[in-house]
């Protein structure tokens, strides 16, 4: 590998959270999801991680997947309960097969489950009412939490921003420029939108390789209200800290930029947060991105083009 080059003839940032002054970086800081890249170990599994956040912040489809898992496993439980002690006790019940028994104690789970109790099955004798009665307890407590969670899931303030899936280098006033681009989506209404852009390298400083965090600064960092989408521009020239540096150079220094987006939404009346990140092999050394919005024909508006966010057309004459 080359060697590291020497640090920007810049001011260091050291109140991001992240780590600086560390002789290895392992991995990229943020995720593209915004999320961490951090595993948390050395503790105990209860201080590593909270049930509440886990199942608030995990995408759509798991949460249902999960769910779902929970309603299958807890009624074939129950269910194997009642095959192996309550079969003679479940008044109503018809045997056949194991299978054809099992199905009539699964569906009887089921509804007990659910305090559905259509009638037809019952139980008798203590030991199999208490576990009905138990059952029937655990759904109710489920039902609930899981309502709960449903309603924390939907009025959760969530920033309904996309980001370009890479950033580019292209030409820019006189000079170049390293920018993405976002919009937003699902017709969210954001205002006083700004953006904070750090980037981090591993530099050589007084003989050592240690890793630094620098400012990104941008041709705007604020905007009034974000509609259409918002190509963030950090300018390369003498501001910048990668100023004179090729593009094989933010190789060698592992150049991660993370973003940090903070907006108001109307609709949600609170402050919404989003965060990503682009790591150097994400990064398009000589492009510009195409328009995504135009003209509606037919007089119902700007039209804006989803499907174009991620592209771009290459500018060899840009590149670094």
């Amino acid at each position: 590998m080359a060697k590291p080059i020497h640090s920007p003839k810049k001011k260091n940032i050291d109140n991001t959270g992240l780590s600086t002054n560390a002789t290895v970086k392992y991995a990229r800081f943020i995720n593209k999801d915004g999320t961490p890249n951090v595993v948390h170990q050395g503790a105990n599994i209860l201080d590593r991680y909270s049930i509440y956040h886990f199942l608030i912040n995990i995408s759509n489809w798991k949460f249902i997947l999960l769910i779902f898992g929970y309603y299958m496993l807890i009624n074939l439980l129950f269910a194997g309960i009642y095959y192996i002690f309550c079969l003679d006790h479940l008044i109503g019940l018809i045997k056949g097969t194991a299978f054809e028994t099992f199905e009539e104690v699964y569906f009887f789970s089921s509804q007990t489950l659910t305090t559905v109790g259509y009638g037809r099955i019952s139980p008798e004798g203590l030991v199999t009412n208490t576990i009905a009665s138990t059952e029937a307890l655990i759904g109710i407590l489920t039902l609930a939490i899981i309502t709960g969670l449903l309603y924390g899931r939907f009025v959760k303030p969530k920033a309904y921003i996309r980001f370009s899936d890479r950033a580019v280098i292209a030409p820019f006033q006189d000079g170049k420029g390293l920018m993405f681009r976002m919009v937003p989506i699902k017709n969210a209404r954001l205002s006083e939108i700004s953006v904070q852009v750090t980037a981090s390298m591993m530099v050589e400083e007084n003989g050592k390789t240690i890793n630094k965090v620098f400012a990104l600064p941008l041709q705007f960092s604020t905007i009034n209200i974000l509609y259409l989408g918002w190509t963030v521009v950090h300018p390369i020239n003498n501001d910048s800290p990668i100023w004179g540096m090729s593009f094989a150079d933010l190789e060698v220094v592992d150049f991660e930029f993370m973003i940090y987006l903070k907006a108001y939404d109307e609709d949600f009346s609170n402050t919404v947060i989003s965060r990503t990140s682009y790591t150097y092999d994400e990064i398009v050394n000589g492009a510009k991105f195409v328009t995504m919005y135009y003209d509606s024909t037919e007089g119902a508006g700007t039209i804006i083009d989803m499907k174009k966010l991620h592209d771009y057309t290459e500018t060899p004459e840009s590149r670094i």
